[in-house]
């Protein structure tokens, strides 16, 4: 299992992502923000650190190989409730994609690549531009073809 636990301040983040670099580079930002990180590359990891750790915070990327991350969402959100902010990471911006990631229970769904000042506002907790697009097409305020935020 691939955890690397640093700062025991702050929030304890679960980052779920099968690249490598990726991983790598999200855990470095969330250490430096001053939180403690948990990395897994697969599902299984994944959900082992949940049922060990309970993290506040779970980056899990949607394109896992095997159990892919939409899985991953309904499987933490059985084990945790509402007690864990789920953050869908993926390369895809469409509207299936992200209807998918509010059906599996993610809160807040970001369009790779993150920049650091998304994760910053996504550990702190802001209101995301997902959730704004997410309440326009609650409110029925996104046409079905919009697959933009502002």
């Amino acid at each position: 299992m691939a955890q690397t636990p640093t700062n025991t301040d702050g929030i304890c983040v679960l980052i779920v992502e099968d690249d490598e670099d990726s991983r790598e580079m999200l855990g470095e930002w969330v250490s430096a923000l001053g939180h403690r990180q948990l990395r897994a590359a697969n599902a299984s990891e994944a959900l082992a650190h949940v049922l060990q750790s309970r993290p506040n915070v779970a980056l899990i990327d949607l394109g896992l190989p095997g159990v892919n991350g939409f899985q991953v969402a309904r499987e933490v959100r059985a084990a945790m409730g509402g007690n864990i902010r789920l953050v869908a990471l993926t390369g895809y911006s469409d509207v299936e994609s992200r209807e998918f990631a509010d059906a599996a229970g993610f809160d807040e769904f970001v369009v790779k690549p993150v920049l650091h000042e998304t994760l910053v506002g996504l550990l702190r907790g802001d209101f995301m531009v997902s959730s704004r697009w997410h309440a326009r097409k609650l409110l029925g305020d996104v046409p079905k073809n919009d697959d933009t935020r502002d």
